[in-house]
């Protein structure tokens, strides 16, 4: 362990000073940024030797760790510069401004407004949910498809009643692959907070419904590509958006307290060609 541990010294070294002095002004993060620390340990170190699973990307090799720290800090520089410390809203400038960031990081069409459609915000705090049922007569075990998933997703549990779109299939007969891949990365969205949804309620829902993000976890750079699954959470909750487990997962927020920072935009992909799943930057790593 003794490269990773040099890694770990290097990374942190560099960057705990001036996020203490950041912090230090915004008293009333403070709690939630020393437990994110913990995350941004993790997924600059821990995140590059997850386990590759059938539909996760394959982990970086670790031949120059000072690389590879150069790479990401100069990747993650470029969004700590545009997002701010404090957990709202984004402006107009903000949004535009970061959706150019992750268009070019991660070679996709992402926007904060679609057709004049947008969402109440892009930033927020995120929540576990539980899985979801997928058709009727679906159970919590048949979400499993192997040991690993058993072990890492079901003790999340499954939610007592349907999503707002009710089940992804109308019967297992006619479950597909597709419908198994909304529910495995499935989002929770406040879409009865966007702009003009009362007015507008059919129309809104049909825009919503499985409509393809990119959520980012701006402090480590783990990202997925996920659909809106379901409408929520509710306001009292101080949280913003919900994610599946496997989305947490991915996302480096799956431990702990299961809540995080996080940017979630929307993927312009009219033609379906965008994968669901965990997305790695396009960034090119180069040896120095």
């Amino acid at each position: 362990m003794g490269k990773y541990e040099s890694l770990s010294k290097k990374w942190v070294g560099k960057n705990f000073e001036a996020r203490d002095s950041l912090f230090a002004k915004h008293k009333d993060s403070l709690d939630f940024a020393f437990r994110n620390y913990k995350h941004l340990l993790l997924g600059s170190v821990g995140g590059l030797m997850l386990l590759a699973s059938p539909s996760s990307p394959a982990p970086l090799a670790l031949s120059a760790p000072h690389s590879l720290i150069t790479i990401e800090q100069s990747r993650l520089s470029s969004l700590a510069q545009a997002v701010p410390i404090e957990v709202r809203p984004l402006n107009k400038d903000e949004e535009e401004k970061i959706a150019k960031i992750l268009s070019k990081d991660y070679n996709l069409n992402v926007t904060a407004e679609i057709d004049g459609k947008k969402l109440n915000r892009s930033y927020g705090l995120i929540g576990g949910e539980q899985h979801l049922f997928r058709f009727p007569g679906d159970t919590l075990l048949k979400h499993a498809e192997n040991a690993d998933d058993v072990a890492m997703y079901l003790p999340s549990g499954i939610a007592p009643g349907l999503g707002v779109w009710g089940y992804f299939s109308s019967s297992s007969k006619d479950f597909t692959e597709k419908d198994m891949l909304n529910e495995r990365y499935y989002i929770a969205v406040q879409t009865f907070l966007a702009p003009e949804f009362a007015q507008n309620i059919r129309e809104y829902r049909d825009f919503f419904k499985y409509r393809k993000m990119l959520v980012v976890n701006p402090k480590t750079g783990q990202a997925v590509v996920a659909v809106i699954g379901d409408a929520g959470p509710a306001e009292w909750t101080e949280k913003h958006l919900g994610g599946s487990p496997e989305v947490m997962h991915y996302l480096g927020l799956g431990k702990g307290p299961r809540k995080g920072a996080v940017l979630y935009f929307f993927i312009d992909d009219p033609e379906n060609k965008i994968p669901l799943g965990p997305i790695e930057s396009t960034l090119k790593i180069r040896f120095t």
